[in-house]
């Protein structure tokens, strides 16, 4: 998110559109790996081949976005990270909770890279009660019945939906009253919530980036 000056004199907060927020979450996946390899430069035409976005629209975002580079170096990554995680309203760790205990939620809560991009799975939660009690990557699962009361005391925005296709809905339901406000469906059923209420699929470290931006400035900052 940016700053700029008003019509009437006044510093206000600009707002991006979802296709922009879109890319620069690729931007960020991309240049966070990179950094993750070593490396400390990188070129608009490099973020334009792995985002798959074209390389002057690419460079139209960056300068949107205040970022400056050096003519035949690139971008500091840092750098980039810095003011991407800025725009998006990244301040500290994210706190979400998992709702699905087997094989797929197994292989969310072993997503290393998920971590680095400050998303923690706080909780995990199923409805088996074979399951239930049982600990997977050092959480101990716990019974969907209380997720209510884990989200409102600590004050959990976001979800991943992990669950059975048939099961999907039901739990949508139960997280929507648990006042989750950002649903990451990972079952292969559509899911239906009220408005207000974020639903995102496919890739999770876009979509996570994508919806932190939506917590930070939009829908949620008007129902808190």
């Amino acid at each position: 998110m940016a700053n700029f000056i008003g019509v009437d004199g006044l510093m206000k907060e600009k707002i991006y559109s979802e296709g922009i927020i879109s890319r620069l979450s690729r931007y960020l996946k991309y240049v966070v790996q990179l950094k993750e390899i070593g490396k400390r430069t990188v070129t608009s035409r490099e973020i334009s081949k792995s985002a798959r976005v074209n390389s002057a629209e690419v460079r139209r975002d960056l300068i949107d976005f205040g970022v400056k580079g050096k003519r035949g170096v690139g971008f500091n990554i840092n750098d980039l990270i810095h003011s991407f995680n800025k725009i998006l309203g990244y301040k500290k760790k994210v706190h979400i909770i998992l709702v699905g205990a087997g094989n797929l939620g197994k292989a969310i809560l072993n997503y290393k890279m998920l971590g680095k991009f400050g998303f923690r799975v706080e909780n995990v939660f199923d409805n088996n009660p074979k399951i239930v009690g049982s600990r997977i990557s050092k959480h101990k699962v716990l019974d969907i019945n209380n997720i209510k009361d884990t989200v409102k005391k600590k004050s959990i925005n976001i979800a991943i939906l992990a669950v059975s296709p048939r099961s999907a809905q039901k739990v949508t339901d139960i997280l929507v009253d648990a006042d989750i406000k950002v649903i990451i469906n990972y079952t292969t059923v559509p899911i239906k919530a009220p408005p207000n209420i974020n639903i995102q699929t496919t890739d999770p470290i876009e979509k996570l980036l994508h919806t932190l931006y939506y917590l930070s400035n939009t829908m949620y900052a008007r129902y808190k």
